[in-house]
């Protein structure tokens, strides 16, 4: 993955199969030590199940899952539930409470802070949004102090602001532990995110880091934006450029498609000269990792 270090967590052809055949089927990948990977695929792809098993909630029906002895583990679902009567603040001195104290661990205050939870610490769970009950999870998991913090769809009820404060959260924490995370939102995952690891139908498309994956699912195509009508007609473009698939989806926008990268190093300059038009903007398509995911989990389907 992103470095050469030994991985913090080696997940070996873990399978976990149901009888209606759903589950995960034969995924291996390595996490590395203060690290951000995501685990991202189409709805019922199995991240869950996935989730569950590296954090000892389910058994695998074969392969393992390889950490350093005594590693701690927190898991966070994707909808965290808790006892109506406890407030905050008892639900993470529970979570503290449970697990054997370390000395450079977090106290429930801290852990509530850090969640933007401090103002509402003595408020019973029974009045919160599911967004709060969201952060409140997130600091249960927190207080224990982990090694190897799981954080499912962790931004998937939270408002903008909330899933700014997640963001930064995670960014803090990425210095002190492992992060697993899975989230449905692309453009966060993009940032924050140093692997990549894409499952589609429980099993395993890709791995790698986020700018490995966002590279392979990009397409050696660009949009160009024009200041007039290019005085060059699409016969003259495509008898200079065999290989060129151009298309005007108005007169001042027109699309360049190449057949590799190496071929668009070679022939996207000249081809924009031939244009003969002023050249405003020149921009490489689906350069996020939205577009990368649909690309690679549409690749995969069709094998």
């Amino acid at each position: 993955m992103s470095a050469a270090a030994e991985p913090l967590v080696r997940v070996e052809r873990i399978s976990r199969t149901f009888r209606n055949g759903t589950g995960i089927h034969d995924i291996t990948f390595d996490v590395q030590d203060r690290t951000v990977t995501a685990v991202i695929g189409p709805n019922g792809a199995g991240k869950t199940v996935l989730f569950s098993v590296i954090a000892g909630l389910q058994p695998a029906d074969s392969g393992r899952i390889e950490s350093p002895p005594g590693a701690r583990i927190a898991y966070c679902p994707d909808v965290p539930q808790f006892e109506s009567w406890l407030t905050a603040r008892e639900v993470v001195e529970t979570s503290l409470a449970v697990a054997a104290p370390r000395s450079n661990a977090m106290n429930a205050r801290e852990a509530l802070e850090q969640c933007g939870l401090s103002k509402v610490a003595d408020r019973r769970v029974a009045d919160f949004s599911r967004g709060m009950l969201q952060r409140l999870g997130i600091a249960a998991a927190l207080v224990l102090d982990p090694e190897v913090l799981i954080l499912d769809e962790p931004n998937s009820a939270l408002d903008p602001i909330g899933r700014a404060d997640v963001r930064r959260l995670i960014a803090e924490q990425r210095q002190h532990r492992c992060i697993l995370l899975s989230s449905h939102v692309l453009s966060e995952v993009e940032q924050l995110a140093d692997d990549l690891v894409v499952i589609a139908d429980g099993r395993l498309v890709v791995s790698g880091t986020t700018n490995d994956i966002l590279a392979a699912g990009r397409a050696p195509a660009w949009s160009v934006r024009l200041g007039a009508a290019s005085t060059t007609s699409l016969d003259e473009l495509r008898i200079a450029f065999p290989s060129l698939e151009i298309e005007y989806p108005t007169e001042a926008l027109c699309t360049l498609g190449f057949p590799s990268f190496e071929a668009a190093a070679e022939d996207l300059v000249p081809v924009l000269n031939a244009l003969r038009a002023p050249v405003l903007e020149v921009t490489l398509q689906d350069r996020d990792l939205d577009a990368s995911f649909a690309r690679i989990i549409q690749n995969q389907g069709s094998r």
